[in-house]
């Protein structure tokens, strides 16, 4: 029983691993993609056009639930400011 219990955790534990190793290699792709369209709007049409995010190109459903929420916040915290 003990060792049934001690392999469902090592079970669980490498999948929030791999979890947060998915969520990490999302970002790291999203924030490489914003940073090449910057590179070519800003080529292009000036320093002013660029201003992608990397919250634009978000895929996993975690981060877009974050994303959503960032907005959120930082009316939240606009207030408290004033």
């Amino acid at each position: 029983m003990k060792v049934r219990i001690n392999t469902i955790k090592r079970e669980v534990t490498m999948k929030i691993k791999e979890r947060i190793k998915t969520i990490i290699d999302d970002y790291s792709t999203a924030n490489d993609e914003a940073r090449e369209r910057n590179k070519i709007k800003s080529f292009f049409k000036g320093h002013n056009e660029a201003a992608e995010s990397p919250w634009t190109y978000v895929k996993d459903p975690i981060l877009l639930k974050v994303k959503g929420h960032l907005a959120t916040f930082n009316s939240l915290i606009n207030k408290i400011r004033r």
